[in-house]
């Protein structure tokens, strides 16, 4: 068979000739499955490996979370080494992650490791409760379809009242309020969804586990309906809006997303109305940052030549930051960085040293700001490698806890 992307698959036999998928979870997706083996780069198109790196993506990711949903608790389920818990912290959220694999536990990313904990979505008490937004990224593919309903309840139990599910999810066929990313491309795939039940015939990889720990393929009407009968209601119209405003921003895969709130249709109502405001004032998502690093008790990034990030203005009169420059020879060749809040204010300072300086700009009356940075010169601390492989970078910023919020 093959997938959307083209690639070949081994075929999986169909579940009413033998195929319990309680058994494959169990036999062939515990232990070391979500290991050394998985976390590495695939070494052909049908093998279960997963490229898991400190990419665009996470950043992307974290500033979406944030200037969409503005929530105070966040938990990521199947968080990984936490690297996506870690920008999220970067940019003040209180969040944290847990994942099935003592592997993944264990390897935490050393800047995210005392929020990323051992936790199963089969689990309740390992959840934890009172979380205002749950990201759930391609998570629920991996458990068997009857195990879904038990993975959403508890999710819906750890969330407060009117709380956000986001989730990305290889739902196929199409999509009412998104972009159709998973035809159905197989005539028995087309049968299943038309009888509403998931799919009998799986791909396998080369070692004929199911291929990449996908145990449930189902179009996006079953699905809808697992959500529907775990309490959540979908906010179709805010994720129509959300495609059209930041899908540019999305690598493709990440493009099926789903967004629910956990409550009624009033709950519904309200949560539609107070997110359509937020997002329509929204004007950018940020680019140009590199990797959230931790240093002491600080979160700071690199930019490349230029960057650009949003802060939402709430109460805050200003923007305030610090920057350093560790160039070499900056003492003979000083970097000029321009900086500008809104299109408006503009500010220039020449770094001749590697002290951290501290900037104030005063933030326009704007639900959101857009702030810019840009450096008259970069630098790349990795000359030994390959170049596209360097990092170029500029300065690197702190934000100040006046401007983001900052939970430690």
């Amino acid at each position: 068979m093959t997938e959307a992307g083209g690639r070949r698959l081994k075929r999986g036999p169909l579940s009413k000739e033998g195929q319990d998928f309680n058994a494959l979870y169990r036999d062939h997706l515990q232990g070391e499955f979500y290991g050394a083996d998985y976390y590495r780069p695939p070494s052909s198109d049908i093998d279960s490996a997963i490229i898991y790196d400190d990419n665009e993506d996470k950043r992307t990711a974290s500033a979406f979370a944030d200037l969409v949903f503005g929530p105070g608790r966040v938990l990521e389920v199947g968080c990984a080494t936490g690297l996506l818990i870690k920008a999220l912290r970067g940019r003040g959220l209180e969040a944290e992650g847990i994942d099935y694999s003592p592997w993944c536990v264990d390897k935490a990313h050393p800047a995210a490791r005392e929020w990323v904990r051992w936790g199963d979505v089969l689990d309740p008490e390992s959840l934890g409760k009172g979380y205002d937004l749950v990201l759930a990224l391609d998570i629920f593919e991996h458990l068997p379809p009857d195990f879904v309903p038990r993975a959403l309840a508890n999710l819906a139990g750890a969330l407060v009242s009117r709380g956000f599910l986001f989730t990305v999810l290889p739902a196929y066929g199409p999509n009412a309020f998104g972009p159709e990313l998973y035809p159905l491309h197989l005539e028995e795939w087309r049968r299943d969804a038309a009888l509403g039940i998931p799919f009998r015939n799986i791909p396998l990889d080369d070692k004929g586990r199911p291929h990449l720990g996908h145990l449930t393929h189902a179009a996006v009407p079953w699905w809808m309906e697992q959500f529907r009968r775990a309490g959540f209601v979908r906010l179709g119209g805010i994720e129509r809006l959300l495609h059209e405003r930041f899908d540019a921003a999305f690598e493709p895969p990440r493009r099926s997303f789903f967004l629910f709130v956990r409550g009624g249709f009033l709950a519904a109502r309200s949560a539609e109305r107070r997110l359509r405001r937020r997002i329509d004032k929204i004007p950018n998502l940020p680019g140009g940052f590199y990797e959230w690093e931790r240093w002491g008790e600080s979160w700071v990034r690199w930019t490349g030549e230029k960057a650009r990030d949003v802060v939402e203005r709430g109460e805050k009169k200003e923007l305030r930051l610090r920057a350093v420059c560790h160039h070499p020879g900056i003492e003979k060749s000083p970097v000029r960085v321009v900086f500008s809040v809104g299109g408006l204010e503009r500010l220039t300072i020449e770094l001749s040293d590697r002290d951290w300086h501290e900037v104030r700009l005063p933030l326009p009356e704007r639900p959101f700001v857009e702030w810019e940075i840009s450096c008259s010169r970069t630098w790349s601390p990795e000359e030994s490698l390959p170049s596209e492989l360097r990092r170029h970078l500029g300065v690197a910023i702190e934000i100040l806890p006046s401007t983001f919020r900052i939970r430690t």
